[in-house]
């Protein structure tokens, strides 16, 4: 295997998109992303009740985040140096990977999918034109939470891994090859947990955590790579004290926090999800002034990243900073009309506001888009709680009873019960 730093006529192959979707995604834990189905659910913390026992105030907001430092042309930057430097790769191409990541962070999709496009002709057999459709497609759904471009992002995806595992096949280049698929991996891994399919999606994750693993043995200097490690540091403590079905192996939240920190902080390619991969590691934690900071600060540097901007919204949501949250959601509707989400959102917003004719039109103009059956569900539950609200008991129930058939919600079953009770005067 060389480690030598790679010449014009040898492809480099580094991966910006290990985990670029799926650290956005794992920030996300699966009842992070509709954390109020029930309106008796805690609204500061994912899981719906506080751990207690750690310390926020001991653990500082990073002060500087070098991803933002390099916005512009950032070939041969001091990030591309560092980046090409631990990675054993050439300046150019981390260089070139730097710019198309920047594009997709910024909402450029179509420069970005045509940037990795461009450097997968300059470095044939480093998979990055298969991998960048695959962190568009991803983020594209991601914005809607929704599954539109599947069959797309599974077609990326089956030519990104086969590249990838015959790329692996050649000696050199390990690192950012592991990196990549460990990336490809995690991001499937996630994607399969969203369809159900939760045995398939933590085989797969398995799979990632090995090929992240086998990256850090090859590159123990690239910071990038703590990003998974954190995430299922701190988040593995939550989940198992919240549910007795996993071992608790101890209180590793603040060992976690600590690494997406070095990530935010020192990462070449993974330094915006990891600052909002904090996000919700704050808001579990109560601390939503660190919530707000972190999601500000993304906000900040990419201010047209759909997906940080609903969390701020969110955010702002919880904190009940009303007007700032209604602000900040309606800023979506003007800058992308056809986004699904925020509607869903501002249904929520204006239900706890007790807006109850801003939340029938902001859950009819959700519904009227062509929704899979989950988010149909989650849907029809809001539509259930607002004609609960008015009394509207019929209405209420046909929401409910068809909210559970779709999504499978408990609590939609629950109010069916009380509607009728209420309906019979009880």
């Amino acid at each position: 295997m060389s480690s030598t730093p790679l010449s014009s006529t040898r492809p480099s192959r580094v991966g910006p998109g290990l985990l670029l979707l799926g650290g956005l995604a794992l920030g996300l834990p699966a009842s992070a992303q509709d954390d109020d189905s029930n309106e008796n659910l805690s609204e500061e913390t994912i899981t719906g009740s506080r751990l207690g026992g750690l310390d926020t105030s001991q653990i500082p907001l990073v002060e500087q985040n070098r991803w933002s430092l390099d916005h512009g042309d950032a070939r041969y930057s001091a990030r591309a140096r560092r980046g090409a430097e631990v990675l054993h790769t050439s300046e150019p191409f981390v260089a070139d990977a730097i710019s198309a990541v920047e594009a997709l962070y910024h909402r450029h999709y179509a420069d970005a999918k045509q940037q990795f496009a461009d450097i997968g002709a300059r470095y044939p057999g480093s998979a990055m034109e298969p991998v960048g459709q695959v962190l568009v497609w991803q983020a594209l759904m991601l914005e809607n939470f929704d599954f539109k471009y599947v069959s797309q992002y599974e077609l990326a995806l089956k030519r990104a891994r086969s590249e990838l595992e015959e790329a692996l096949l050649q000696p050199g280049n390990d690192a950012y090859e592991y990196f990549i698929l460990g990336g490809m991996l995690g991001i499937d891994s996630i994607h399969t947990m969203r369809t159900g399919e939760y045995v398939k999606a933590l085989n797969r994750g398995i799979e990632a955590m090995k090929a992240v693993a086998h990256c850090k043995e090859l590159a123990p200097d690239f910071v990038d790579a703590k990003l998974g490690d954190g995430l299922f540091n701190y988040w593995r403590t939550v989940i198992a004290r919240s549910s007795k079905a996993i071992p608790d192996m101890g209180d590793h939240r603040a060992e976690g926090i600590s690494q997406i920190q070095d990530v935010e902080r020192d990462g070449i390619f993974l330094g915006p999800p990891a600052t909002l991969s904090l996000v919700f590691t704050w808001m579990e934690e109560g601390d939503m002034s660190k919530a707000l900071a972190a999601t500000l600060k993304n906000q900040q540097g990419y201010p047209d990243n759909l997906v940080n901007t609903l969390v701020l919204g969110r955010v702002y949501m919880y904190m009940r900073r009303y007007s700032d949250s209604e602000a900040t959601f309606t800023s979506v509707i003007a800058q992308d009309p056809k986004n699904e989400r925020v509607y869903y959102y501002l249904t929520r917003l204006y239900m706890r506001t007790r807006n109850l004719p801003g939340a029938r039109r902001s859950i009819d103009a959700y519904l009227a888009f062509n929704l899979d059956d989950e988010s149909r569900g989650y849907g029809l539950y809001q539509k259930g709680l607002l004609e609960y609200r008015e009394k509207n008991w019929d209405a209420a129930e046909g929401a409910f009873q068809e909210s559970y058939k779709l999504a499978r919600i408990d609590s939609a079953k629950q109010r069916v019960d009380m509607v009728r009770q209420k309906r019979a005067g009880g």
